[in-house]
């Protein structure tokens, strides 16, 4: 295990461990099943927490592992800024991904702007590929996200359809879009169930012709 591994792996951990003891925080655990045009069927298990300092500050973490051996950590703080139409916010962005003995590391943060239906985030990040004993910069990556909440009335229900080149503890290639629908119920105030969708399409921009993505995931949410 590499220092850079090992030192993010103890940085979510201390994280991880200090959300758990906070009020006003959440925990996750999901599922997902799936299948690409590179690994074929896989499935995947997810731990995510988050807590939120006052109504400001809200700091996310978690650890994503797959069959097909690839595991992530991440960690996004964010500041959140109130307005008289929504919400802007800010977020760093701290990634790693571990798959068929290459690294991935990526650093970087983004601006959004939050109403109660619609929303738009775009940010960069700088990532670091590393095989062996080689390593590979990539400078500069784009990453963006605009959703829409089809049901922002409603306390127990969303529906959310999002368009976004990345996600949590997913950080793809900049030019590979992807549609998710995402849907929460809320039987009890402090327990919540996630069902979701995600597809990344076949002949994005003409530059990858045999890629695809399609997958399913449940998740249980804990609220305290």
């Amino acid at each position: 295990m590499t220092h850079t591994k090992r030192h993010l792996l103890l940085a979510l951990l201390l994280t991880l461990s200090s959300l758990l003891n906070a009020q006003n925080s959440s925990i996750e655990v999901g599922t997902r099943g799936g299948n690409n045009a590179t690994f074929g069927n896989f499935g995947a298990l997810s731990l995510v927490a988050q807590h939120n300092f006052a109504d400001n500050f809200t700091l996310k973490g978690g650890f994503l592992s797959t069959t097909y051996e690839r595991f992530s950590a991440e960690v996004r703080p964010s500041y959140h800024h109130n307005l008289p139409f929504g919400t802007l916010h800010f977020e760093a962005l701290l990634h790693y991904t571990d798959q068929s003995n290459m690294g991935n590391f990526a650093l970087g943060g983004g601006v959004g702007i939050r109403t109660n239906r619609l929303w738009a985030k775009v940010g960069y990040y700088h990532r670091t590929l590393q095989s062996g004993g080689e390593r590979l910069a990539e400078p500069f990556n784009l990453y963006y996200e605009f959703g829409v909440n089809l049901l922002p009335s409603r306390p127990d229900w969303d529906l959310m359809v999002v368009l976004s080149n990345s996600h949590f503890l997913d950080l793809e290639r900049h030019y590979i879009p992807s549609l998710t629908v995402d849907g929460w119920w809320y039987p009890s105030q402090k327990w919540g169930i996630r069902l979701g969708a995600h597809y990344t399409p076949t002949g994005v921009f003409f530059i990858s012709s045999d890629y695809y993505q399609l997958l399913a995931n449940i998740g249980v949410c804990y609220r305290w």
